[in-house]
């Protein structure tokens, strides 16, 4: 079974006033709760977080996912 999670995106990505709210842990956790009880024989989530994104990371650490594999991305300008 595959389950497909938008992203949230905020419009002002870093900004100071948005940190330490609390915001994004419970989305995640919320999100948690609501796949194990319509999807009780799921056998697990990824997430997706860049590096530089402590925050998320820390998130992630704390409700226990664990390091699974690394994406690198390219960018090339025109």
């Amino acid at each position: 079974m595959s389950v497909h999670l938008t992203h949230l995106v905020d419009p002002h990505p870093g900004a100071p006033e948005h940190r330490g709210r609390g915001l994004g842990r419970w989305v995640k956790a919320e999100t948690i709760r609501l796949v194990r009880e319509r999807h009780p024989d799921l056998g697990g989530l990824l997430a997706d977080t860049a590096d530089g994104n402590t925050y998320m990371r820390g998130i992630n650490d704390a409700l226990g996912y664990v390091p699974t594999r690394r994406t690198v991305h390219y960018r090339f300008d025109l």
